[in-house]
């Protein structure tokens, strides 16, 4: 080490001591910080203290799997270095050698492993400088899109950053074509590990991409586990999924958790041993494996595996259980869809029916909530007794997702007012709490908290729990010659920013007044009919998702403007309201768009990111909502602004003070959130439109429509105002 490396190093002792013996704090990310504001390559010189390193990155599971590593390492009898409190960045990697370096600097060599999970964007940083053995991407989802972008984005860092590090060789999740993709891209050794064979149980009606990544041609699937992990190829060019190198096999779903064998190899009598894990979630089998392929990579035996999961304790209370008041609490992480998904799926699975849902929108969570709308908490909405609360800071938006779920909601500020409230409920039901990133800590804290407590002292932090109210019963069906169709276009590419949630609004803002409403989706190769269509949803999608999609309608747009001359209601989200005007851009590529509203949209220097409203002679209040984009949206003159844009510098371009785009029966904006549950009014604007197209007696007798209680959608909507800088 030179003269500034071993100042950074003395530095961090510093901080670290003062932080523990001052300030009683455990430290953090600090003491990396600092060192590395002395000597920002520090982790190039720290990467020696180790003989065999692996770094683990992924959108959801690398806390668990970066500990099972650690901890099957351990077990193994060498020196691990971890940082197992999920301090993910480079910082974090570096603050954690800085602790360990005097005990590895006394273990004998070829005994000292790095073990670390590593934020996704942060890849190219600690990478090249750590070089690790080995590399596992575990799974690429949707998170925090403010922050993060697309996941096209994230893929390109990954790829980068082990085309810098090239002696690391990848033990990647062959399930997901996202990862695939990047082993398919780098020259790098790879190790494919998958689930063999189709385990029936989870599949999700959401995927964040089925697309080719050599040819953007949809792919098919010979079966989906979730999200979009599964077996798949692509019937244009005959790309697939890698044959699986270390295999999952024979996976069961028990009373206890899933069971399964691990296959080290791909031939039919490879080496395997059996796992029995007390997790229901197929999402920690997928955790196990990665888990337990790298370790046995690193040199691990098999005759440690199973123990080392046994003895496993989740980091930061996740998957903890508490008993308060007689009543088994248990809490868990979710923090973008699929999180979320597998954990409804949980609670499903163990027939759970009281249950919690914290939604937080602070910095590390993200500011964009549109996700929530990606979550299926309609699988459970029909549970017997069902009884559910919403908390955090956007616990308005998560009250208003679960009124459209069906599921009639309170509000709270702690956790202790619903466990209080559930306490006339059977002492033997478990209630079950989800939080988000920001809010989950604080949600353990509050359950360590509430130890002990009395169930006298519970019962009085009570809130009231919401009595269904909110959601209309006794509905009288209403005669209309056929069913209001809406034609939801393209789910499988358009759906970026829980677009399918404006239709969920619409089929159950028409269900709630008894109009007899028909939902069709048309998806990626499927014929496009809107000859009988009375109201359009097209929501918006990645780059790769969205050209494939323009591709699709350039050969049917007269179809659509067709449509649209009609005076057809079509509601067009973020990227699909740049593919209806003349044109748009992909990077440095004009692509043609389908020309239907007198728009076009150019290349920004940066992204418009942020909440947003917009005035407009639709309703009194202004529209709500989030956008994303780096398009600039310039109307014609003759065109008709939504409105105009309540915060400067937002909207469609941040120059005219112009939102969005009202043509006959189109509305084109880049109000996502979704748009429609916020602003009830442009729901019922878009119906009451569809209505009067028809122009038969009895759709113009539901005119005007009747009125719907929208007083969670108003406070969903007095809160989203309050964001606004």
């Amino acid at each position: 080490m030179n003269l500034r490396s071993s100042l950074a190093c003395t530095s961090s002792d510093i901080a670290r001591w003062g932080l523990r013996s001052v300030l009683k704090r455990q430290g953090g990310v600090l003491p990396g910080r600092i060192a590395m504001k002395i000597d920002p390559e520090l982790l190039s010189d720290l990467a020696g203290l180790v003989d065999r390193s692996v770094v683990i990155t992924g959108t959801n599971g690398k806390t668990t799997t970066s500990n099972l590593i650690a901890d099957a390492v351990a077990a193994s009898g060498a020196t691990v270095v971890c940082n197992r409190a999920g301090n993910n960045m480079e910082p974090g990697v570096v603050g954690a050698l800085l602790e360990a370096r005097s005990g590895l600097k006394h273990t004998s060599s070829g005994k000292r492993v790095g073990v670390f999970e590593c934020d996704e964007l942060y890849t190219v940083r600690v990478l090249p400088k750590l070089k690790p053995t080995y590399f596992v991407p575990l799974n690429l989802f949707r998170d925090q899109l403010d922050r993060y972008g697309e996941i096209d984005h994230t893929q390109d860092v990954i790829a980068h950053a082990l085309e810098l590090s090239p002696t690391t060789t990848l033990i990647y999740n062959a399930d997901d074509p996202l990862c695939a993709s990047i082993a398919a891209r780098v020259p790098n050794a790879s190790i494919a590990f998958g689930i063999d064979g189709a385990t029936n149980t989870e599949s999700d009606r959401i995927s964040d991409s089925r697309f080719c990544s050599q040819c953007n041609a949809p792919l098919e699937y010979d079966y989906v586990q979730y999200g979009q992990l599964g077996a798949y190829h692509c019937p244009s060019c005959g790309w697939a999924r890698p044959a699986l190198v270390r295999r999952v096999t024979d996976v069961k779903l028990g009373c206890d958790g899933y069971g399964f064998d691990l296959v080290f190899g791909s031939a039919p009598d490879a080496a395997a041993v059996h796992i029995a894990t007390r997790y229901n979630g197929l999402y920690m089998v997928y955790n196990v494996a990665a888990a337990f392929f790298a370790a046995h990579e690193l040199g691990v035996d098999t005759a440690h595996l199973q123990p080392t999961l046994d003895a496993y304790v989740p980091a930061g209370g996740r998957m903890g259980r508490w008993d308060i008041a007689g009543r088994t609490i248990e809490a868990n992480l979710a923090k973008n869809p699929v999180g979320f998904d597998r954990q409804i799926q949980s609670i499903k699975t163990a027939g759970g029916r009281l249950c919690a849902f914290f939604l937080n929108d602070n910095d590390a969570d993200g500011h964009d909530v549109s996700w929530i709308y990606d979550v299926d908490f309609e699988r459970i909405a029909d549970t017997p007794g069902l009884v559910a609360f919403a908390g955090g800071t956007r616990a308005h938006d998560m009250q208003v997702r679960l009124k459209y779920a069906g599921i009639d909601a309170a509000i709270i500020s702690d956790v202790a007012q619903a466990i209080g409230a559930v306490a006339d409920e059977a002492a033997d039901d478990t209630f079950y709490a989800v939080a988000n990133y920001t809010a989950f800590p604080p949600l353990v804290k509050e359950l360590d908290g509430l130890k002990g407590a009395t169930a006298d002292a519970v019962a009085g932090r009570a809130v009231a729990r919401a009595d269904g109210s909110a959601l209309p019963v006794g509905i009288a069906p209403v005669e209309l010659s056929r069913p209001l169709r809406i034609v939801y276009l393209y789910p499988d590419a358009l759906n970026l920013y829980g677009d399918g949630g404006n239709v969920i609004a619409l089929e159950r803002r028409c269900a709630w007044r008894g109009i007899p409403v028909r939902v069709d989706e048309v998806r990626m190769g499927e014929t496009l009919d809107l000859t009988d269509a009375d109201i359009v949803m097209m929501g918006g999608g990645s780059d790769r998702d969205q050209l494939a999609v323009a591709h699709e309608l350039l050969a049917q747009k007269d179809k659509v403007a067709a449509y649209v001359e009609d005076g057809g209601s079509l509601l067009a989200i973020c990227g699909s309201y740049q593919l209806l005007g003349r044109s748009y851009y992909m990077g440095e590529n004009r692509i043609e768009g389908l020309g239907v509203i007198a728009a076009e949209t150019v290349r920004g220097s940066d992204r418009l990111i942020g909440n947003v409203a917009v005035k407009t002679d639709l309703a009194p209040e202004p529209f709500v909502g989030f956008e994303n984009h780096g398009g600039r949206t310039l109307l014609d003159a003759e065109a008709t602004p939504l409105g105009t844009s309540v915060v400067a510098g937002t909207g469609n371009n941040g120059d005219d003070g112009l939102e969005g785009l009202i043509y006959k029966g189109v509305i084109g904006t880049y109000l996502h959130g979704p748009a429609l549950p916020k602003n009830p009014e442009l729901a019922d604007w878009l119906i009451a439109h569809a209505l009067e197209r028809r122009g038969d007696a009895q759709a113009t007798a539901l005119l005007p429509l009747k009125p719907l209680d929208d007083t969670y959608e108003h406070a969903a909507h007095d809160a989203a105002m309050k964001l606004l800088p």
